[in-house]
């Protein structure tokens, strides 16, 4: 009886094992494997100047946002948002700017600015640039730029020669926003599905909508708290799979790159409480996130840890975009974007 209740015992123990060990098995995304390489791969960098606040989207997805006076230049790859070749839209909304406080805004836990202005001013400089380089083939990093998109906020009139009469500066002070549309060619070698044939989630309950992406949110946070990096990796595979193959890495840096965050992943992290915030489309109606709606989150993700390195406090902000592919019933991560900064007093709950 005594030998087989030991049997038992070491087969239970066998057991718990092999289940402990069979838990976050996966430590890749099996999707970067499809990562091709081009002759010609092309990078489109958008470069903005301006101390105004600003939102831009690219093929009508959000790529760029400035809603506090942290800083008055800013850049990205804006590259991810081109699913092909071919006439592609820039839309920019510029808001007025947030005045900087002129006391007390010494080190980490200070600037926090005084309220938001109602009006844009006159004689305020926006400058946004989109600029196209390439890889160089063999190594040796990037080709000299060359400019595809160029807007200047005018801030005198024209006369009728097209000159500019800087005696008749353009008011701008009784408008709370500006809007600018634009299209711009853009060459690259990948043709990327992402978005474009998704079902439009403009035609669901907007209260029902905006439950259920709380809900992917939500099971998207436990993946993290609880460590599990296999849901990380099945939530995450696809995008990062099409964000990676815009920005053609070699495979080992693309594994090694995914290989941290997985890595994150597993170590259990909590999150911030998740905000309700905004509902907003994006994607002509086929994208959709939740946007923060406070003065320090604004149209920022609502995913966000927090974390202190060095003796200084940060947020790292996961801004996630759910789609639901063509014919599918369940939402799946088709954009992302990792924003880490600065944490202020201010946003403590």
């Amino acid at each position: 009886m005594k030998k087989k209740i030991l049997t038992l015992l070491i087969l239970s123990i066998s057991l718990i094992s092999c289940n402990s060990q069979e838990k976050n098995i996966m430590t890749e995304n099996p999707l970067l494997k499809n990562i091709k390489k081009y002759d010609f791969e092309p990078i489109y960098d958008l470069k903005v100047e301006t101390v105004y606040n600003y939102d831009i989207w690219i093929n009508d997805i959000l790529i760029l946002s400035k809603h506090s006076n942290d800083m008055s230049y800013n850049s990205t790859i804006a590259t991810p948002t081109i699913l092909k070749s071919g006439k592609q839209s820039l839309k920019v909304k510029i808001y007025p700017y947030k005045p900087i406080k002129k006391e007390g805004n010494e080190g980490n836990e200070g600037n926090e600015g005084l309220p938001q202005k109602n009006y844009l001013k006159n004689g305020i400089e926006f400058n946004l640039k989109l600029e196209q380089s390439s890889w160089i083939k063999g190594g040796g990093g990037r080709e000299e730029p060359k400019e595809v998109l160029t807007y200047e906020l005018p801030l005198y009139e024209t006369d009728s020669n097209g000159e500019t009469n800087y005696n008749k500066p353009i008011d701008y002070s009784t408008q709370s926003e500006l809007t600018k549309e634009f299209t711009f060619i853009a060459k690259v070698p990948y043709e990327l599905e992402g978005w474009e044939n998704s079902e439009d989630l403009t035609k669901i309950d907007s209260l029902e909508l905006k439950e259920n992406v709380l809900k992917f949110y939500q099971n998207f946070r436990s993946a993290f708290e609880n460590g599990d990096s296999d849901a990380y990796i099945n939530y995450i595979s696809k995008a990062e799979y099409q964000m990676f193959q815009c920005y053609y890495p070699p495979l080992s840096q693309a594994k090694e790159k995914s290989r941290k965050w997985i890595e994150f992943a597993s170590k259990g992290k909590v999150f911030e409480p998740i905000e309700s915030g905004k509902l907003q489309f994006s994607g002509n109606g086929k994208v959709v996130s939740i946007r923060g709606v406070k003065s320090w989150d604004k149209n920022e993700g609502v995913l966000r840890y927090r974390y202190t390195k060095n003796g200084f406090n940060y947020v790292l902000v996961f801004d996630i975009f759910l789609h639901k592919p063509k014919g599918s019933k369940n939402f799946e991560i088709v954009w992302y974007n990792m924003l880490d900064k600065n944490f202020f007093k201010r946003e403590a709950k």
